[in-house]
């Protein structure tokens, strides 16, 4: 939890160490003016946090006054209440690092050693220790890494030859790689983030957010992302239960040509939604394909069924 002590610092002082050489005066020097900067922009992000706690209050007194003229709604006034309890959370993460970083000092009195409480700066779990009990460390060396996962950010690489195609602004649906139905599925909101690519793979990403609260996701999870398409468009569907593939990858279904008598046809799956697999290229519309056993013709055709 934020606050708590996580590791104790002791300084290094000896008697033939009072007087500092060059080279430690223009460490310390730097150790100072980054001691000094970060006070800084810690009390910028207190004034800011404050800022967002007003706003988001504001925003919550407005919408509670809506719902009691009868000219909102509860969903409203529920995602208010949330936002202001967020705004007010990162507050006081903000002011706690502000305390933290005030009771540092680089200036310890002579002949005395005071020991430096080094706390977590916010609510969450230790990821990574760099240092151990005992371990001397010098000045700027990263101690200890703590991440809350209350929120994360999924990352979703796209081919930049479909790029245009995607409604970059819209919500992304989020499940996992098991295909669940679309109740299973979660909204997540795209963000801005820095920008990144992979030239190897020619895809570009785009960064969505999702709350994290029970703790289902995990970092480097793989997850299954649907992105909403630009305009509308007409295409060849069939059930996915409908489509094989061999050996090769390559798509296939069971097209009925008379009784009893069934034609493979190679097809080319776009992608599937929910129950359906969209074709780029197939059998004519209308065409009746094989859904409920075409694993046993599969089998059948090439002696592996039963």
């Amino acid at each position: 939890m934020a606050g708590q002590a996580v590791f104790s610092l002791v300084p290094l002082l000896s008697p033939e160490r009072d007087v500092p050489t060059p080279a430690e005066r223009v460490q310390m020097a730097n150790a100072r003016a980054s001691l000094v900067s970060a006070q800084i922009v810690a009390e910028g992000d207190v004034k800011q946090a404050q800022v967002e706690v007003d706003a988001a209050q504001i925003a919550m007194r407005r919408a509670q006054r809506l719902l009691q003229d009868k000219a909102g709604s509860a969903r409203a006034v529920d995602e208010a209440n949330a936002a202001f309890e967020i705004a007010q959370k990162k507050h006081e993460a903000a002011r706690t690092r502000k305390r933290v970083l005030d009771s540092l000092t680089l200036d310890a009195e002579k002949g005395e050693l005071r020991t430096v409480q080094i706390v977590a700066p916010e609510r969450g779990i230790v990821r990574t220790l760099s240092a151990t009990r005992g371990q001397t460390v010098t000045t700027g060396t990263p101690l200890f890494e703590v991440v809350n996962l209350d929120t994360v950010w999924i990352r979703v690489p796209v081919y930049v030859g479909q790029l245009d195609q995607i409604v970059t602004t819209a919500d992304a649906k989020i499940g996992d790689l098991k295909g669940g139905s679309e109740a299973d599925l979660q909204t997540a909101k795209p963000i801005a983030a820095p920008p990144s690519a992979d030239p190897l793979s020619s895809t570009v990403d785009l960064y969505y957010e999702l709350s994290n609260r029970k703790g289902t996701l995990h970092p480097g999870e793989r997850i299954g992302v649907t992105l909403p398409l630009k305009g509308d468009s007409e295409s060849l569907v069939v059930p996915t239960a409908a489509v094989l593939r061999d050996i090769h990858g390559t798509a296939w279904v069971y097209e009925r040509v008379d009784a009893q008598v069934f034609r493979r046809r190679r097809v080319l799956v776009s992608y599937t939604s929910d129950d359906l697999a969209v074709l780029a290229s197939g059998p004519e519309a209308g065409t009746e394909v094989v859904v409920d056993g075409a694993a046993e013709l599969f089998g059948t055709e090439f002696g592996t069924g039963k």
